[in-house]
């Protein structure tokens, strides 16, 4: 699934702004309420932000969602279904935030607030933050603390701090980092492949037999010093090969589309974080994904979620909500407006 930060800016209201709302709930999740009151304040904020507002109409005439109803002022039902699931989500995860009693940096908030801009401008930072600018200051809080919850605990889920990621994955899984030192000769044959392995083993010295036998001419050229390389370039079934190793062994030849190469072990570098720093950031965002997946599995599986019938049907097994037929108007009939007992 993907991470609810993306689902935070999909939400539009249209026409003027509900002024009275219900202070009864349009959800309520595991006897946490939502609020009508929130919900329009959601809306109405992103309907005064009409740049905003003119890209999610472009998006729905391209094939997106739907935000306007058949008739003028009026929500499309299924748009709003989604931006009440929406909250349903981050309900969820601001109750396991404040479980945790988990604490947030300024790292983490800048991180946040940098995520929402590329998110409302469509990986586009600079368009994102004029954008998050024309919002009013308190949504822009919403924003940036739904978003840095989320992080803090994706992150907590896999065992790191937001803001922190890279490095405290760096820490806690060196062998993700371990550059394999080898030594090289490449022969034409497995027969040859056999013999060379064989001497090895039986004590022969290795950068005699490259200059006698090795056909590869750049590591011939440093008696068989082939360097330090990051476990993750080898393929999958060598490195497991390397890691079973200890330094010094000779491992047993290894075919290829021109010959057969004899790898020695001469050694394990961890690399600096400095070096891997890409990989680490890469490497720290999966692992917390597939937690916050998990996670989100079981949480959905527990949930207990009613609904309000005039934004729909909620369906427990889908965790959907199935939209009225109708579209929700932004009149005294609403389920926006002050006459409405629900939502």
């Amino acid at each position: 699934m993907k991470r609810l930060a993306a689902l935070v800016l999909c939400t539009v209201a249209l026409g003027a702004a509900c002024a009275e709302k219900s202070s009864a709930p349009a959800a309520t999740v595991n006897g946490s309420k939502i609020p009508t009151s929130d919900l329009v304040d959601e809306l109405n904020a992103i309907s005064a932000n009409t740049d905003y507002l003119n890209g999610l109409q472009s998006n729905a005439s391209a094939g997106g969602a739907t935000v306007t109803g058949a008739t003028p002022g009026s929500y499309d039902a299924g748009f709003v279904s989604q931006v009440l699931l929406q909250d349903i989500y981050y309900s969820l995860v601001h109750d396991e935030f404040a479980k945790r009693k988990l604490g947030v940096t300024d790292a983490c908030r800048l991180r946040a607030r940098n995520e929402a801009m590329l998110q409302i401008g469509n990986g586009d930072a600079t368009k994102g933050e004029a954008l998050l600018a024309k919002f009013p200051t308190s949504y822009q809080d919403v924003l940036v603390r739904r978003n840095t919850e989320l992080l803090a605990l994706e992150t907590d889920l896999a065992g790191a701090q937001c803001g922190n990621e890279a490095d405290t994955y760096y820490a806690n899984h060196p062998d993700d980092f371990t550059k394999m030192c080898i030594s090289l000769i490449a022969v034409p044959d497995q027969a040859t492949a056999d013999s060379v392995v064989a001497q090895l083993r039986a004590g022969a010295d290795f950068a005699t037999l490259v200059q006698q036998v090795s056909v590869d001419e750049a590591t011939k050229a440093t008696n068989g010093d082939a360097g330090c390389v990051l476990a993750g370039r080898f393929n999958a079934s060598l490195v497991q090969v390397l890691q079973r190793a200890n330094v010094g062994d000779v491992l047993d030849p290894i075919p290829g589309q021109t010959g057969v190469s004899i790898l020695k072990l001469t050694g394990r570098q961890v690399a600096s974080l400095d070096e891997v720093q890409a990989q680490a950031d890469e490497l720290a965002s999966t692992a917390a994904s597939q937690a916050f997946s998990q996670w989100l599995s079981q949480a959905r599986s527990a949930a207990q979620v009613t609904i309000d019938p005039r934004y729909g049907t909620f369906d427990a097994t889908t965790f959907q909500i199935t939209p009225p037929t109708a579209a929700v108007d932004q009149g005294s009939s609403s389920p926006l407006s002050s006459a409405s007992d629900s939502p």
